[in-house]
């Protein structure tokens, strides 16, 4: 009896060692687990081998985090790519005005490419600025335009215009799980701009000629009287949100933003109207900005 009394009592000591025994969750004792790197912090992060045990899963993770940060560059270069919609805003809704130069019926595309920095002020806000060369393409047909030609037959009229510029975006980003928002202004230098007229048949298809200088097909065009023309300097706000991951170890980001012009971009912003039946004269400012929509892509290197 003596002796089954103390077969019973080692036993229970060496169940209440191992009941006692720390786990790292996967049935590995935590000392054995963490020379081998596989001790988890309840939370998807490794513990560091090697290293005295820590009281919480919060020290553990905070420690695995910091560990991460400092891995990860402070400053990063990149390409960017930015397409989508652009329209007009602000656009006068004088009914001479309009007469004139028709409703703010413009649609277009709007596109950016060019060399993007990234700089991590902390973990979670970053210095995002870009420098783009920028194209946005706006038309809207020109109501009452619609005609027959004996060559061409039916067709329409769409007044086009295209804006080249550099421009600067200056973005402050806050980083928060999952995903990014960023805020800033974005400064464009106005270089060149064109205005056509461009005839289509009623189906919006381009009407062509054939140019036998150039042994090719063109579309029917024609240069506006008047070119238009922007001021070179504008500043613009901006807005938008996206996410980033990794590819092939590079961080991608995929998002979408906003921006909408602070000031005027035409510059003649004054349109006089003469009556001459009444000697009536009226002044219309024309304060006319751009607005788009694109979306975005960042590679990092």
């Amino acid at each position: 009896m003596k002796k089954l009394f103390i077969a019973s009592a080692i036993a229970m000591m060496c169940l209440s060692a191992n009941a006692f025994a720390e786990d790292d969750g996967y049935g590995n004792d935590i000392p054995a687990a963490r020379t081998e790197g596989t001790v988890d912090d309840g939370y998807g992060n490794k513990l560091p081998a090697n290293e005295p045990e820590y009281k919480s899963f919060d020290e553990a993770r905070s420690s695995s985090n910091s560990s991460n940060d400092g891995q990860r560059p402070k400053s990063l270069f990149g390409v960017h790519l930015g397409i989508g919609y652009a329209s007009f805003w602000d656009y006068p809704t004088d009914k001479d005005f309009e007469m004139f130069f028709g409703k703010n019926e413009w649609s277009g595309v709007s596109m950016d490419f060019g060399l993007v920095f990234k700089y991590r002020i902390n973990p979670l806000i970053s210095f995002v600025p870009e420098f783009n060369l920028g194209i946005s393409y706006f038309m809207e047909e020109i109501e009452g335009s619609e005609d027959y030609d004996f060559l061409w037959g039916a067709y329409k009229v769409n007044d086009t215009r295209t804006l080249i510029n550099i421009n600067v975006p200056l973005a402050i980003r806050l980083t928060v799980p999952f995903v990014y928002l960023e805020a800033g202004a974005r400064l464009n230098l106005n270089l060149s701009t064109s205005h056509d007229y461009e005839y289509t048949d009623r189906d919006g298809n381009n009407l062509q000629y054939y140019d036998w200088e150039d042994d090719e097909y063109k579309n029917v065009t024609r240069k506006a009287e008047d070119e238009w023309k922007v001021k070179t300097f504008i500043p613009s706000i901006m807005a938008g949100l996206g996410t980033t991951i990794l590819i092939n170890g590079h961080e991608c980001d995929f998002g979408v933003r906003v921006f909408f012009d602070m000031n005027g971009i035409e510059e003649k912003d004054k349109f006089v109207i003469e009556d001459d039946r009444s000697d009536r004269i009226k002044v219309v400012k024309d304060e006319t900005k751009i607005y788009s929509i694109q979306f975005v892509f960042n590679y990092f290197f």
